[in-house]
């Protein structure tokens, strides 16, 4: 809080802010390009998402939890097996500012030793390699 704002309330003034910015949504668009890219490209490709990011309220995420969501499970799951492994998981980050969080690095090691080829990705150019090289 600047000088000015602590003033402005001990006068009972009203303070103007400049309106929020709604947040960006880089990782959302990211992965719905990834994602309508994959099954244009390959139509008979079982790839969905896995939405553990999803905001929803309090009961709601007890009642999610209940069910067996996990934190850490990677944003993209491809069912299909190829080279040895059961499948592909693929979390999804937008651009080099994307951390990925400590319980996320924990469960894509996790199912790395389950026999899951796992993935970060960061860009949509990434994506198409990641997915034609798990696939070809």
């Amino acid at each position: 809080m600047s000088i000015e704002e602590a003033l402005a309330i001990i006068d009972g003034k009203a303070i103007e802010k400049a309106p929020r910015k709604p947040p960006t949504q880089r990782e959302h668009n990211l992965q719905t390009a990834c994602v309508r890219w994959a099954r244009l490209q390959f139509p008979k490709l079982t790839i969905f998402a896995i939405p553990n990011g999803a905001w929803c309220g309090y009961k709601q995420g007890r009642k999610l939890v209940a069910e067996g969501m996990l934190k850490g499970v990677p944003d993209i799951f491809v069912a299909l097996a190829r080279k040895g492994y059961h499948g592909l998981f693929i979390e999804m980050k937008a651009g080099k500012k994307g951390v990925v969080r400590e319980e996320q690095s924990e469960m894509l090691l996790k199912l790395r030793e389950e026999g899951y080829q796992c993935a970060v990705c960061r860009t949509f150019e990434q994506f198409q390699t990641i997915i034609v090289n798990y696939i070809s």
